[in-house]
């Protein structure tokens, strides 16, 4: 991984949170219940992930921790350059990647 992905990856770390994660989420198709929580795996009958308020996604029901680019790639097939340019236009970040 290029050092200027890995400072990308950091920026877009220092701006997200609760709500930001929460927006992008919703655009791509989950559903948050009135308590904040969704269904992170389709597999799921009742939501039991949630967003703390630094932008941190924890499935309770599975175990497993993360953000929103590794929802992007491990949830949607998205490679780490691709889930990380799609995070920052989201969050209106300013940024010139070249592979």
């Amino acid at each position: 991984m290029q050092t200027n992905l890995l400072v990308l990856i950091k920026e877009i770390k220092t701006q997200l949170n609760q709500q930001e994660v929460i927006r992008i989420l919703s655009y791509i198709g989950y559903e948050f219940n009135r308590t904040g929580k969704f269904k992170l795996r389709p597999d799921e009958s009742t939501a039991s992930a949630s967003v703390d308020k630094d932008g941190n996604i924890k499935d309770f029901g599975s175990g497993w921790y993360g953000d929103v680019i590794s929802v992007l790639k491990e949830f949607h097939g998205l490679s780490i350059i691709d889930a990380t340019t799609y995070v920052a236009d989201c969050i209106g970040l300013d940024y010139d990647y070249s592979s």
